[in-house]
């Protein structure tokens, strides 16, 4: 297999440095799409640097493919979500499925390069998920339990499913005391999510589509995400 002419995708990670002032340090939802001639392993050892706090990640990556060219491409195709030259916002944090398809419809040639994790890495990473347990079960549950919805901590201990008659919904842990709330139902057309949920959006047009995907709040408090579902549970006592 051929280390040159590499497209990956990379994500900024916790650092046990940062941790280390017991604060709720993340990262917002960004991606980096960059390309390297190195093998991505090494690349990502560049990324993650000696002194740096802060952990950069690559996801994926894929050779035998015209990286620059595919690059380009989209760059241009994400070109409304840009934060700064290589990076990109991700907001439903489905970039990554997202190009996945894209290169798998239109690059078939593409081969993934499968990423062993640095060591740095696998203690950022080890760090983040205790975090994002921490808040599931200290600030996730207490207030789904208090709105008396049925629950399950699905994600290995990342996020919560809630059952609302025609309606499931998931809360996701996201950076910087935020989180996402996704509206999922087999009957109620997305319309009638918006209108059930206050302060419910659209998904957005990159979304991996799955079709019981109704709606979502995104990037939003649990004061917001507890009120919403109150209004849909008062309204269909």
């Amino acid at each position: 297999m051929s280390n040159h002419n590499t497209l990956y995708i990379a994500e900024p990670i916790f650092s046990e440095k940062l941790q280390s002032y017991g604060a709720d340090i993340s990262f917002p939802p960004i991606k980096k799409i960059g390309i390297t001639t190195d093998h991505p392993e090494r690349r990502e050892k560049e990324l993650l640097g000696t002194t740096s706090p802060v952990k950069i990640a690559i996801v994926k990556a894929w050779t035998k493919v015209n990286a620059k060219q595919l690059e380009t491409t989209l760059h241009n195709i994400l070109d409304n979500s840009r934060l700064d030259g290589e990076y990109f916002w991700d907001g439903n944090e489905s970039l990554v499925d997202a190009v996945s398809n894209f290169i798998a419809l239109y690059h078939p040639e593409a081969e993934e390069i499968i990423i062993s994790d640095d060591v740095d890495v696998k203690a950022a990473s080890k760090a983040a998920d205790k975090l994002t347990t921490n808040r599931v079960y200290g600030e996730i549950i207490p207030i789904i339990e208090k709105l008396n919805v049925k629950h399950t901590i699905v994600k290995n201990g990342k996020a919560v499913r809630l059952n609302m008659g025609e309606y499931n919904g998931v809360i996701g842990v996201r950076g910087g005391g935020k989180y996402t709330f996704t509206i999922y139902s087999k009957t109620k057309t997305s319309d009638e999510a918006l209108n059930d949920f206050p302060g419910s959006q659209e998904l957005s047009s990159n979304s991996t589509g799955d079709s019981n995907r109704k709606a979502r709040i995104p990037l939003t408090t649990m004061h917001v995400i507890s009120e919403s579902i109150s209004q849909y549970l008062r309204k269909n006592a």
